[in-house]
């Protein structure tokens, strides 16, 4: 018998209609709130004006700042840090996907911090980043998209262009105080984003669960998370008005949070960041359904009884090998069956990927079980291709 850790700090607020209650999480020595968002579609559908109006109601000034692309950057988040410093924020909110939020976990880093948040992302010469203090400002995260869970999470991922990596400031201090997860803001989610972010969703769930770090919670919860994208995404896919499906994967993305905050990611993350640094146009997602094949096909042996249940979470055969099939017909399905080609990833290009990958996510790959090398990473890649 063996001891488990679990630790999670957020207050999650889960169910339709909980973005109206927004305005009652600022604390009221909170009194100038700065909103991360976005470039487009959170104004487009009246996001941001309903949060400011909120806001404001519960007596809080706001600074919006909408400059967030996918995959953001080092460069935005320091301009978002210097923002917030000028107009002397005391709270930060995340409003969108993965890439608002995480945006607004390291501008709350970088706000109250003398130092480009590059420094908390790559490690220097002796092989040390920066830690965050407790003077990070408390952040709030309210996510539109049933997909990455970051609100879930102490996880910040950003690029870092000067040195064309992707990874994450990992720390406690950046755990949302408040994550809301309200299904309504996710009604408006394009096809090809809800195919992505389901797709981002099972695998948190799939690499939580088969972990050197998994224990019996964060197993429950990522075996709820497999079984509910396998039978709602599918069924979202072919009607995107259905809410109820809606409903479901917002829940299913709660359920991975649990495992994706306590165990992280590992092997297919691992290897996706570094081709989203290299084509930052990738969307994570589809960079993850491209792996997710091949990685079965190649560590279902590493833990047969895991692989085999989630064949089963699926709907297919109690049998570890079966495992891949049932991930390409999920794909199918959703009209992710790609190869890393479709995303503009060449040949030349994967020796390069193993050797970011085991440079800046070997934290990821170590939590794999069995502690895959550079051959195994690089067959994971070429499978792919």
């Amino acid at each position: 018998m063996t001891g488990f850790e679990y630790f999670n700090p957020v207050r999650m607020m889960f169910g339709e209609g909980t973005f109206g209650r927004l305005g009652e999480c600022i604390l009221r020595a909170e009194r100038h709130a700065l909103l991360v968002t976005g470039r487009g579609s959170a104004r487009k559908l009246g996001y941001i004006d309903r949060a400011v109006e909120m806001l404001q109601a519960a007596g809080t000034e706001v600074t919006v700042f909408d400059q967030i692309p996918p995959n953001p950057t080092d460069e935005v988040v320091d301009q978002g840090g210097a923002l917030a410093r000028e107009v002397e924020c005391d709270v930060v909110i995340g409003l969108g996907g993965g890439s608002a939020m995480d945006a607004a976990k390291g501008i709350a880093v970088a706000a109250t911090h003398d130092f480009p948040v590059r420094e908390f992302l790559v490690a220097d010469s002796a092989g040390n980043k920066r830690v965050p203090t407790d003077s990070t400002l408390p952040i709030i995260c309210v996510t539109t998209t049933a997909g990455t869970s970051s609100e879930l999470t102490p996880f910040a991922v950003i690029t870092t262009l000067e040195a064309t990596q992707k990874n994450a400031i990992g720390d406690h201090h950046c755990y949302a105080r408040v994550g809301i997860c309200d299904p309504e803001l996710t009604y408006a989610v394009p096809a090809e984003v809800t195919a992505a972010t389901g797709v981002d969703i099972l695998c948190h769930a799939v690499e939580g669960y088969v972990s050197t770090k998994a224990g019996p919670l964060t197993d429950h919860a990522a075996e709820q998370a497999i079984a509910l994208v396998g039978q709602y995404l599918p069924r979202l896919m072919g009607d995107l008005g259905d809410r109820e499906a809606r409903h479901y994967m917002s829940l299913a993305n709660v359920f991975a949070g649990i495992p994706l905050s306590n165990c992280g990611a590992n092997i297919m993350h691992g290897l996706e960041h570094p081709v989203s640094a290299h084509l930052p146009e990738v969307a994570h997602g589809a960079g993850l359904a491209s792996l997710l094949v091949a990685y079965a096909q190649t560590c279902h042996g590493i833990a047969p009884e895991k692989f085999a249940r989630i064949s089963v979470l699926l709907g297919g055969p109690d049998d570890p090998a079966a495992t891949a099939e049932a991930f390409e017909a999920l794909l199918q399905k959703v009209g992710l069956d790609i190869g890393l080609s479709h995303l503009g990833v060449e040949a030349g290009l994967l020796d390069t990927l193993a050797d970011d990958a085991l440079r800046y996510m070997g934290g990821a790959i170590s939590s794999t079980p069995g502690c895959p090398d550079k051959d195994c990473l690089l067959a994971i890649l070429q499978a792919s291709l």
